[in-house]
């Protein structure tokens, strides 16, 4: 059984989790890949990025009585970005690339759907309960994306 603090979940492990997966797909853009692989790859690096931030702004601002909740009895772990999730595929077939990318999205809403499951308080139910649905939308706009891109 684990511990988890919110200002932990929101400061360190989901910036950093969008950071890493930003370096994944800007280590591809930097190899050879398909030209619209390269646009989607550009597409993911700037949505991770922006995600990264945004939450870190998020914490600057938020209530200390939200960051200082704890979670208790958390049965998983805060899900790790792998590298090989991107596989060479990806970087000709607009298709293993997406799904690498719902991969990564995925493994969040997974956790924020956990976590809302361990939620006491009516402001941190409400904090996972928007993440998470950020995300989905986020995944939904990724693959309308990609739909326009192998249009192309």
């Amino acid at each position: 059984m684990r511990f988890e603090q919110t200002r932990e979940i929101l400061h360190n492990l989901v910036p950093s989790y969008h950071r890493r997966v930003s370096d994944y797909y800007q280590d591809m853009a930097d190899g050879d890949v398909s030209p619209r692989v390269r646009l989607m790859l550009d597409y993911l690096i700037d949505h991770e990025q922006h995600r990264a931030l945004a939450l870190g702004e998020y914490c600057q601002d938020a209530s200390p009585h939200v960051l200082e909740h704890w979670f208790k009895g958390v049965e998983i772990s805060f899900p790790v970005a792998h590298a090989n999730t991107l596989t060479e595929e990806a970087r000709t077939d607009l298709d293993q690339l997406v799904k690498a990318a719902v991969s990564y999205k995925t493994e969040l809403i997974n956790y924020f759907s956990h976590l809302l499951e361990h939620c006491s308080g009516k402001e941190s139910t409400d904090l996972f309960r928007t993440l998470k649905t950020q995300e989905e939308k986020a995944m939904k706009r990724m693959i309308r994306h990609s739909q326009g891109l192998a249009d192309l």
